[in-house]
């Protein structure tokens, strides 16, 4: 692989996530990658990736990459956080564990409208995904403490490669809410 000239985008650069879904690795068939980015993914009959309504401000996803030389190794991580624990959450949080199994993929709709796929990549496909690394909850000391009673959920992969972003079309159709693969709340 050679290097390549980057040309730096003049755009407004907005931080954080509106948006995360969710779908256990088994119920995603295929996943076609067009010019480094998403343009298809089709689900098992019946299947979809489920949005994960988070506190605003809460979701945060990060790839930090680290090596030497020709050995780079990105640990891809998805964290959420849920105030106020609810039988609803115990639920997300038991589906999660059990989904940890064989495996997550996340889809991460950023401050700037793109959606990402992460825990999938073209060279280890649907091999490397992310698990359930982090559920805690703080229920804080006292009445008066800010940001407890709360479920702080972390979904954790390792691979040698980044996040691919979806394509223009179907990234308007993840935000657009009309993805067909998607189920919105």
């Amino acid at each position: 692989m050679a290097l390549a000239v980057y040309t730096k985008a003049c755009e407004k650069n907005v931080g954080g996530n509106s948006a995360v879904y969710v779908a256990e690795v088994a119920n995603v068939v295929s996943v076609t990658e067009t010019a480094g980015e998403i343009s298809a993914i089709t689900m098992d009959t019946g299947k979809f990736f489920h949005e994960i309504q988070a506190d605003l401000d809460s979701v945060v996803h990060t790839q930090e990459g680290a090596g030497t030389r020709s050995n780079i190794a990105y640990t891809h991580r998805v964290e959420m956080r849920f105030a106020k624990p609810s039988a609803d959450l115990n639920t997300l949080r038991n589906e999660l564990a059990a989904a940890s199994a064989c495996g997550i993929l996340a889809i991460v709709t950023d401050g700037n409208g793109i959606s990402w796929l992460v825990g999938y990549n073209s060279v280890d496909k649907f091999s490397r995904p992310l698990y359930l690394e982090t559920d805690s909850l703080n229920s804080g000391a006292e009445p008066s403490e800010e940001d407890v009673q709360a479920v702080t959920l972390a979904l954790v992969g390792i691979t040698g490669y980044v996040s691919l972003p979806f394509d223009a079309t179907l990234g308007a159709g993840i935000v657009g809410g009309t993805a067909v693969f998607i189920t919105y709340a």
